[in-house]
Formats: C-alpha cells, structure tokens, sequence
C-alpha cells in the first residue's frame, strides 16, 4: 500500500494527540504541595517580613547556628539572650518533615534543635524572634547530614 502526503498528516497528528494526552494524564500524578496553605494571609504580612530581616542585618552581633553530630546549635550573643520566638525548619520536598519550636535560650545563649527531629536533607530556617520590641527575621539554608 503506498502512503500519500495526507496519510503523513494523518499519523503525524495521531501521534501528537497521544503525546499530548500521555502529558495531560502523567502531570496528575505529580504531587501538588503549596509551601504554606495561608498564602494570601502571608502577603499581606510581607512588608513586616522585610523590615524584619533588614532589623536581623542590622545587628552588630547576629545569632550563629553551628553544625554538631547531636544537630543544629543556635549561639545568641549576650544583647539577644532574653529573646522569645520561634525556630522554623522547613522541608521543601515535604511538610510532614517541617520542624517548628518555640525558641529556648539556655543561660548560656544557645539552643539545641535535637538530631532526633532532623531528616537528612535540606533544610529553610527561619529565626524569627523579638528582643526589646524590634522584630528580627534570619533566613538561611542548610543542610544536615547525619553523623
């Protein structure tokens, strides 16, 4: 059977709908996960969020987060002791894995954020805290590795 320039069309076509509908079908499957389920709520708070992180880059002595084999140490210098707020981990390939404690300063400055509740991989930390009525917001990324 001898094929003319029609049937060509014809196939090319039938293989571009079966492309087409093999995407359509195999995006389905892919998880869909927001970073944070109140978005919108969020943004309205974005410009807080700014001036928080430059009140963080002002510091003449920022928080320092080491490394360990029993995981993340938060070291806060002695102007920032009496702070209060939160230490945020989060996981960008699963929330299940986010990790979210109130901040805890011993009398020696430090925090310890226990290799218990650490997943290797990477990880977003957000250090928001307030000392003396001025918000601050460090944000950094890292990655714990089990030892």
């Amino acid at each position: 059977m001898k094929l003319n320039w029609g049937h060509y069309i014809a196939i090319a076509l039938g293989c571009f709908m079966i492309f087409i509908l093999s995407l359509l079908f195999s995006s389905g499957d892919s998880g869909h996960a927001m970073v944070t389920e109140d978005y919108y709520e969020k943004e309205l708070y974005f410009q807080d969020e700014i001036n928080s992180e430059k009140n963080a880059n002002a510091l003449a002595e920022k928080p320092e987060i080491n490394i360990q084999a029993n995981g993340f140490v938060l070291t806060f210098p002695e102007a920032l002791k009496d702070s209060k707020g939160e230490v945020y981990l989060m996981r960008n390939n699963n929330e299940l894995q986010d990790v979210r404690l109130p901040l805890k300063i011993d009398s020696k400055g430090r925090m310890l954020i226990s290799s218990a509740k650490l997943v290797e991989g990477e990880y977003e930390l957000f250090l928001k805290f307030k000392n003396q009525d001025q918000d601050y917001l460090i944000k950094k990324s890292i990655k714990w590795i089990s030892q």
